[in-house]
This record gives C-alpha cells, sequence and structure tokens, in this order.
C-alpha cells in the first residue's frame, strides 16, 4: 500500500478511525478512482475476488451507512500541547503596587487602593458648566452649579497625550468634521479625544482641542460647537470628595503629616530653602512622602476647591502646604494656591502648579513637598486614592485589639499606634480589617482565634457587624460565632453559629469602632454637600464646610467654628450650641456613614437643603460620604 494515502471511514457525524482533524488533511472524492493509485486499484480488485461471509442484517445496515472517503495527507502542524491552567507567580515576587494589584485581582475584591477616577467640572468664562442632560443625551453649557449632570470623568489615554470625557451616563463627549459636538456614544473612538491646551499666562485656563480635526470646544448655552479656530478658554474644577491620598508617581510613597514640635531643624531647611520664615509657620511641621502605606490621620489630605479653580492642599491638623514646602496656619494666599494640571499618556497623573509657574514635587530622603522645577516628569505627577476609615476596636475591658506583640489578635493595649489601627473595607454586605501590613484579621484555620495575617482572597477574612446601642457594634465571624474578648484580651469565636443566631450579644461580644483617619470631616449626600448657609445648615451645596471631629465615650461630638452640632426641638440640626451633643457613627459602606442622633433618630437630608434628625430607620436620605 502506498504510504501517502489510506482509507478513513467515517463512523458517525463527528467520529473517525484514525481521529485526525479535518483541517489538518485534504479530502478528494472517492468517486471515479482518479484518486486511487494503481497499486491500490490492483490490492482492491484482488481483496473483492475473494469469497466473503455474508453479513447479518444488523452489520449490513451498519455497513450501509459508512460512507467511504478517499484522504491524502498533507503536512500536519505539530500536536497540540495539554492545556495547563495559566499560573501567576507569587505576590511576594511581585513589587509594590504591582504585588497589591495581583493579589487583588486573582481574589475577585476590589483593590482599597485603586486610584480615583479624575472627575471634573468644565466651566466657561461666562461661569456655566457643561452639562449632560438626562435625555436625549442633549448637551448645553447651562449649569450654574457644579452637580452630577456636571461632573465628567476625564479618562486619560494610556499611549497619547489626549483625554477623552465621560458623562455621569456613562457617553464620551465627541466632535465629529462639522464641529457638531454630541455625547451619545458608550466606546470612545477617533472623534472622542480632546487635546488640553493650557493658557500661556493663566494656567488656570484649558482649551480643549479635538485632536482628530484640530478645532476648538465652545459655546453657550444650548449653542455647543467645535469648530472654533482659536481658543475658547475654560476651568476645571474637581467633583470628587476632597478628603484623598495623595501618592507620588515616581516614589510610590504617600503624602503624610510629620510633626516634631522639639526639631528646629526641619526637611526645609535639610533642603536649604531661601525662603523659609513667615506666614505663621510652627516649626517641625511638613508634608512628607516616605511611606508605603497611607495610614493613620496623618496621610489624610484635603483638596480645597477655590473658585478660580485652584486648590489649596490643607494637612489633617487644618494647616496649609505653601510652595516653599511650610505648613502655615494663615489664610488662603498665592502661596498655597496651586493650579491643576491633568497628564495622559504612559504615565498619567496630577501635577500641582504654583503661581510661580513650579511644579510641586517631592525632595531629598526625607520627600519634602514642594515646588522646585518648572517642568512635569513622574517626579511631579500624583495619583489621588479614597481614604477608607481606619479604626481602633475597644473592647469591653476598655483596651484595643492589637497585634504589637505577633499575629494573634489581643484586645490588651492601652494606647493607640499603628499596631492598633486597622482600614475597614467593604464587601459584599460584611467587613475585612485590613493591617498596616496588608494582611487581614482572619478566623484560624486552627481553633477558633484571630490572628491578622489572613490573605484577600481567605473568605474567614469577612465579618458581618451589626450595629448595638451605645456606639457598640457585634461582629460575626465566618464560622457563624460572635467574636469575643477574653478578661485577659485574647480574642475568639468559640461560640458555635447556632448559639449565636437570633440572640443578642453578650458584653464580651460588643466592640466600639472609634474612628481615627478624620479630625475634619466634609460630609457630602446626594444632592450635595453640607455647610452653613445663613443661620442653618443645608445638604444641597456645591462647595463645603469642614468640621471637626472630637471623640466622646460612645460616639463623637461634631464641631463647626461657631460651636458644636446639637438638636433642636424641631429637629433640625443647629451648629452654634456651646453644649456638645453626642453623635454615633453606623458605617454602611465602603465610604458612607449614617448619623444617629440623642433622639434616637437618624440625620436626613432633603432634596431642599434641609437637614433634619427624624428618620426611625437608615433610607438612602440618610448616607452621608465622609
Amino acid at each position: 500500500m502506498d504510504n501517502s494515502s489510506f482509507f478513513l471511514k467515517k463512523k458517525t457525524a463527528n467520529s473517525y478511525y484514525f481521529g485526525r482533524p479535518l483541517n489538518s488533511v485534504q479530502i478528494i472524492p472517492a468517486t471515479g478512482g482518479s484518486g486511487m493509485p494503481d497499486q491500490q486499484k490492483q490490492q482492491n480488485a484482488a481483496t473483492a475476488s475473494r469469497p466473503q461471509p455474508q453479513p447479518q442484517p444488523q452489520q449490513q445496515q451498519q455497513q450501509q451507512q459508512q460512507q467511504q472517503i478517499v484522504i491524502k495527507k498533507s503536512p500536519l502542524p505539530p500536536p497540540p500541547q495539554p492545556l495547563t491552567p495559566t499560573l501567576r507567580p507569587p505576590v511576594g515576587q511581585l513589587n509594590g503596587a504591582a504585588a497589591c494589584a495581583a493579589s487583588t485581582a486573582s481574589s475577585g475584591f476590589s483593590d482599597p487602593f485603586e486610584s480615583l477616577k479624575w472627575k471634573i467640572g468644565l466651566r466657561n468664562a461666562s461661569g456655566r458648566y457643561l452639562t449632560a442632560e438626562p435625555f436625549g443625551y442633549k448637551l448645553n453649557v447651562s449649569g450654574s452649579a457644579l452637580r452630577q449632570r456636571q461632573t465628567w470623568v476625564a479618562v486619560p489615554d494610556p499611549a497619547r497625550e489626549c483625554l477623552y470625557f465621560k458623562s455621569h451616563l456613562g457617553r464620551f463627549l465627541s466632535a465629529d468634521a462639522d464641529g457638531n459636538v454630541a455625547c451619545s456614544r458608550d466606546k470612545p473612538g477617533v472623534e472622542e479625544r480632546f487635546l488640553v491646551e493650557r493658557h500661556g499666562r493663566d494656567a488656570r485656563l484649558w482649551a480643549l482641542r479635538s485632536l482628530q480635526f484640530g478645532y476648538y470646544l465652545a459655546g453657550e448655552e444650548d449653542r455647543l460647537h467645535c469648530f472654533a479656530k482659536s481658543p475658547a478658554w475654560w476651568t476645571c474644577h474637581l467633583a470628587l470628595h476632597p478628603q484623598v491620598h495623595v501618592k507620588n508617581l515616581n516614589r510610590g510613597r504617600y503624602l503624610r503629616l510629620d510633626v516634631d514640635e522639639d526639631d528646629e531643624t526641619d526637611a526645609a531647611e535639610a533642603e536649604g530653602d531661601e525662603d523659609a520664615g513667615g506666614g505663621g509657620y510652627s516649626g517641625g511641621r511638613q508634608l512628607l512622602c516616605d511611606r508605603c502605606n497611607p495610614w493613620g490621620p496623618g496621610a489624610l489630605i484635603t483638596l480645597q476647591q477655590q473658585p478660580d479653580g485652584r486648590v489649596a492642599i490643607r494637612a489633617s491638623d487644618g494647616s496649609l502646604l505653601a510652595s516653599n514646602g511650610r505648613l502655615v496656619a494663615s489664610e488662603l494666599s498665592e502661596r498655597t494656591l496651586f493650579c491643576l494640571d491633568l497628564r495622559a499618556g504612559p504615565s498619567s497623573g496630577l501635577a500641582f502648579r504654583d503661581s510661580a509657574g513650579r511644579y510641586l514635587t517631592n525632595v531629598g530622603a526625607l520627600g519634602l513637598t514642594r515646588t522646585k522645577n518648572s517642568t512635569v516628569g513622574r517626579d511631579e505627577l500624583y495619583v489621588l486614592e479614597d481614604s477608607f476609615p481606619q479604626v481602633a476596636v475597644q473592647a469591653f475591658n476598655g483596651r484595643y485589639a492589637s497585634i504589637r506583640q505577633g499575629q494573634d489578635l489581643n484586645a490588651n493595649q492601652t494606647d493607640i499606634s499603628d499596631t492598633e489601627t486597622y482600614q475597614l473595607e467593604f464587601q459584599a454586605g460584611r467587613w475585612r480589617f485590613r493591617t498596616r501590613d496588608d494582611k487581614f484579621w482572619r478566623l484560624s484555620a486552627i481553633g477558633t482565634g484571630i490572628s491578622g495575617n489572613g490573605e484577600a482572597r481567605d473568605p474567614s477574612t469577612l465579618f458581618e457587624m451589626q450595629p448595638l446601642p451605645r456606639g457598640r457594634v457585634s461582629l460575626r465571624c465566618s464560622n457563624g460565632a460572635y467574636l469575643a474578648a477574653k478578661k485577659l484580651g485574647a480574642l475568639n469565636a468559640a461560640a458555635g453559629g447556632e448559639s449565636s443566631a437570633g440572640r443578642r450579644p453578650a458584653e464580651e461580644e460588643q466592640f466600639r469602632l472609634v474612628l481615627l483617619n478624620r479630625p475634619v470631616l466634609v460630609f457630602r449626600c446626594g444632592y450635595g454637600f453640607i455647610g452653613v448657609r445663613g443661620s442653618r445648615l443645608e445638604c444641597n451645596l456645591a462647595t463645603y464646610d469642614m468640621f471637626q471631629l472630637e471623640h466622646s465615650a460612645n460616639g463623637y461630638f461634631i464641631k463647626s467654628s461657631d460651636g458644636y452640632w446639637s438638636i433642636l426641638g424641631d429637629a433640625s440640626i443647629s451648629f452654634r450650641s456651646s453644649r456638645p451633643e453626642e453623635f454615633v457613627f453606623e458605617f454602611c459602606n465602603r465610604s458612607c456613614v449614617a448619623i444617629l442622633a440623642q433622639n434616637g433618630c437618624y440625620v436626613r437630608g432633603e432634596q431642599n437643603g434641609t437637614v433634619r434628625a427624624d428618620s426611625s430607620a437608615i433610607t438612602d436620605n440618610c448616607l452621608w460620604e465622609y
């Protein structure tokens, strides 16, 4: 038989004798004999002349169903390799943010240290904001304040130095060849690319030029177009919650407040600052960039938006960052105001430019935050990240849960440091407690103890939180038992799930969460920010007021510049009381709390701006972003 061809008989629709895939062979019809060599024909004729046994009826029927085809071999590709799952390197072999991101991606949990989206508002020279209407994806420039419809997400292109602008409806701003402006596409293309050009003498002003056609975006009211040949100037305003963490893109470290009242030689003097005095400066206070994790109250940064588009950078103690690196207690001035500069491309980030045209950066081994260069590199770019609540957990014995003495959790410390501070992270109705080492509380695999070495993918790191009277909470572990503290401080979840269900937690199963990283607060609801207007608090403002948070026995005192919050007879809230009144915070999701007043009702906001403590249950209007 010639080895260049062979017979293949078809048994079923998808089954063949030799198992060769059809895409690797050439099928030749068997009719007419033209495709069969002479030697093979002779062998077939000899075989046919031999007496053949008569097939049984069943065999004959099967043979009739079989189809005889002749197949000529063609070069076959190498056999496929067995499929094996793609294995990622262990997280320990990755470095920095990549390790955190890889660990999170594999676990299915959202990364709490993810960068915030660049939510902005664009205001034209007439003081009106670019607005995306919910009906028909219509656009106008009529908004008088920065609210949801005026909020845009500036999405940087990773390959080009251009931006895409996405509305609150998830649609992208676009401009066609005729200058028509629309916002109806849910995926960006070439017509959605815009370049940001900055005014040569005033860095607060932006012009948006279509990358595809080269014309500028301009317009008034509903007459929006993109065929202007000269720049039309816009002012950019931040539209995100102002309390954030700030990370230097090049160093991969976070800004934090450093306080050393006894140190007369600070980082500014160490860097040879020739303009170090004045401005209400108190020695030993500065913003350094030297922390791998944004831990504790010192890492909280507040970006105070100004009407002219510039921002002031406030440290957690309320002081302002000046361009020379000093933290000053004086009012806003040219030295404490910075213009925003969004940069796209392979290195996307946010830069801060002072009135002299120099950009904020971090210098020296200490990472002092100050302006230095007039050009933007990776050292001048920053990433904004959401500031999650960080708490201390106080047990019934008055001591705080700690990992100071090892991985096992014990409520045996009377003071609060980094080892007693935990970040609360919300996940599908339950909570995790992250330690400063990027590990989590977890139920021990052996026994019922609690350790601080859990991984994000471990379901035993999730706890169900239930609010209790007097500002306490209970924590139900993955085994169904309440977390409990013993008299000597050891934490465990020894009780069975059935005994824990349907009963009130005992005293040793009750804990108090002390919010640490909000020395000052900014509240925002679905209608706007809370602030003072006239003689009352209102919750539908485009600008905000900052309130100080003071700890009490069971909750918090909220203080304004004129006094403390207190509940009046009509359930409205006064901000001028000389006597502090206690409020309890109930954590509801990753960035919102419900505020319980002493009258037993929750603080509620209305669309007209009214703020009252009159809700008997937590509704959407009772959730406050903080």
